[in-house]
């Protein structure tokens, strides 16, 4: 009885976790497939379970139904721009200020521009702004106040650097996703990310 409990050790359950994760991944890697290969319209939640290899109760088990699948994805989306906005800072930490907005205006131009077709799938997907975005949002402000708070001397109005922050961060994202996703014919990626860079520019010098 004793010996029993001695085997018994919380750690086993650490492989379960690690299995669930590998699925959901296997899960959202499917959806991926089929919306390049057919299509928004091609998915459902029976052919992306048989694309990842998981029996159909696996996947309810973690998306009870496609709209929450997508959700998903962009939540990983978010995660990896995250990680990106983070490095590219890191990066640039001694750079001028025009480097530094440019090299993340690069970052997230390119990484939307990469498959412009499938990002704008995903996004007409889910209209609403799901839960993960408010976070990104806040952990987005406070990276990029740090950023700039650090070269305070180059920023006009340095007064109320929470003001500027807010107010760049939104400006570079949508920039970035209307110069990969939303551009006009006669405008060219490079020409979108350097007028990009220009107008943030000029509102943090005045």
């Amino acid at each position: 009885m004793t010996a029993s409990r001695i085997v018994r050790k919380p750690s086993c359950r650490q492989p379960r976790q690690l299995r669930a994760k590998q699925t959901v991944e296997a899960i959202l890697d499917a959806l991926v497939r089929i919306v390049k290969r057919s299509g928004v319209k091609a998915v459902t939640t029976n052919r992306v379970a048989e694309i990842a290899g998981v029996s159909i109760g696996s996947l309810y088990q973690y998306f009870p139904d496609k709209k929450a699948m997508f959700v998903a994805l962009h939540q990983r989306h978010i995660e990896e721009i995250d990680r990106l906005v983070n490095r590219t800072i890191v990066e640039h930490s001694h750079s001028p200020l025009a480097e530094l907005i440019r090299a993340v205006i690069d970052a997230m131009v390119d990484i939307h521009a990469a498959d412009p077709q499938f990002s704008s799938a995903i996004f007409s997907e889910i209209p609403d702004r799901p839960e993960g975005t408010h976070e990104f949002a806040v952990r987005l402000h406070g990276t990029f106040r740090l950023a700039l708070a650090s070269r305070a001397r180059e920023i006009e109005n340095r007064s109320n650097l929470d003001k500027v922050v807010f107010i760049v961060a939104n400006m570079i994202d949508s920039l970035a996703h209307s110069a990969a996703l939303r551009r006009p014919a006669g405008l060219s990626l490079s020409a979108a990310k350097e007028e990009s860079v220009r107008a943030v520019l000029t509102y943090l010098r005045g």
